[in-house]
């Protein structure tokens, strides 16, 4: 499965987190399965997102389109910088 299928099967399913802090805190307490990261995010928050997936075992993507793609991805009228796809239901 790809990863926009991923992304898409998550929101359908209710098993995602979009947002830096909401991200930072799925992958510090072990619930980011997958991580996207849309590729105009900022370098320190790649690498910050990279290294907190790296402790946390979690998969960590950059997605191949801006956060205006990943947005609308998530179906959101809004640029999304980070999804987080969880492994319960929020």
């Amino acid at each position: 499965m790809n990863t926009i299928d991923r992304i898409k099967k998550a929101i359908k399913e209710g098993n995602f987190k979009i947002g830096y802090n909401t991200t930072v805190k799925a992958l510090k307490n072990g619930k980011a399965e997958l991580v996207v990261i849309a590729n105009n995010a900022p370098e320190g928050v790649k690498k910050e997102i990279e290294n907190l997936g790296k402790v946390a075992k979690s998969e960590v993507e950059v997605f191949e389109k801006s956060n205006i793609e990943l947005g609308a991805t998530c179906k959101k009228p809004f640029g999304v910088m980070l999804v987080a796809v969880t492994r319960e239901k929020k």
